[in-house]
C-alpha cells in the first residue's frame, strides 16, 4: 500500500453494513453451501466453517461447511495485501492522499474456536485527507471498475446513519473475498473506508494458524 498512518484500531462500520456483509460472505463458498459470521468490534465479521480433512470440529446446529481452500496463513497474508493494491491502484486516488493502513489481519473461523486449521483474512484500510469530491471519483472507479474484474455489486446504496453515507458491497466468488467500501464523514474529514473480508480457509496439514491472530 502507499505510505501514510499506520495503526492497529479498525475503522468502525455501521451494522447494516455489518449485515450486509454477512450476506454477501454467504455466497462466496460456492459449492461448499453458505458461511456464517460472527463480529469482533463493530467492523470486521469473519464467517465460520467447518471440518477439512483431518479437521474434526463439530459443525454449529449441524449445518457447518467446509473451506473454500487450503493455503498457509503467510500466503493468505500475501494474497490478501496485493489484493488491497489492486483495489487502491483501481481507485488511483490523487497525490495528497493519507492511506490509514494497519495490514491485514487473521482471525478465528466459528467453526474452529481452538484454531486448529481454519482461519479468516480481513484487512480494513482507508484513505483521506483529499477533497470529499476526489473521494466520490475514487469510489466511482472501484464501482465501475471491480465488476470487469470478477466482482459483483451486492449492495449500491446509503447507509441508514445521520449522513447517508454512499455505500458499496461487492463480493468475488472465485477469490473467496467480499469488499465493504463506505465513503464515512462529511466535507474535508470525509474517508473512503474499505475492508476486505475473506471466507474461511485452512492451513496445509500439520500447520496451524495459532500464533498468527
Amino acid at each position: 500500500m502507499s505510505t501514510g498512518v499506520r495503526g492497529r484500531r479498525r475503522p468502525a462500520v455501521p451494522a447494516t453494513a455489518v449485515l450486509a456483509i454477512l450476506t454477501a460472505l454467504t455466497a462466496l463458498t460456492t459449492g461448499c453451501g453458505g458461511a456464517t459470521m460472527t463480529t469482533n468490534d463493530g467492523h470486521d465479521r469473519h464467517d465460520g466453517q467447518s471440518e477439512h480433512g483431518a479437521h474434526e470440529a463439530a459443525p454449529r446446529d449441524g449445518h457447518g461447511t467446509a473451506p473454500v481452500a487450503e493455503k498457509p496463513v503467510e500466503t493468505a497474508r500475501q494474497e490478501t495485501r496485493a489484493l488491497s493494491e489492486r483495489l487502491l491502484e483501481l481507485a488511483a486516488p490523487a497525490d495528497g492522499a493519507t492511506v490509514t493502513d494497519p495490514g491485514p489481519g487473521v482471525d478465528v473461523c466459528e467453526e474452529d474456536p481452538e484454531r486448529e486449521r481454519l482461519f479468516t483474512m480481513y484487512h480494513a484500510w482507508g484513505l483521506h485527507r483529499l477533497p470529499r469530491q476526489e473521494l466520490e471519483q475514487a469510489m466511482d472507479r472501484l464501482r465501475q471498475g471491480l465488476p470487469a474484474q470478477g466482482w459483483t455489486v451486492v449492495e449500491d446504496g446509503v447507509l441508514a446513519n445521520a449522513n447517508r453515507s454512499p455505500h458499496l458491497l461487492l463480493e468475488n466468488a472465485a477469490l473467496h473475498f467480499a469488499a465493504d467500501i463506505t465513503l464515512a464523514g462529511r466535507g474535508d474529514s470525509s474517508q473512503l473506508q474499505i475492508t476486505l473480508q475473506s471466507a474461511c480457509f485452512s492451513t496445509p496439514e500439520g500447520e496451524s494458524p495459532r500464533g498468527e491472530f
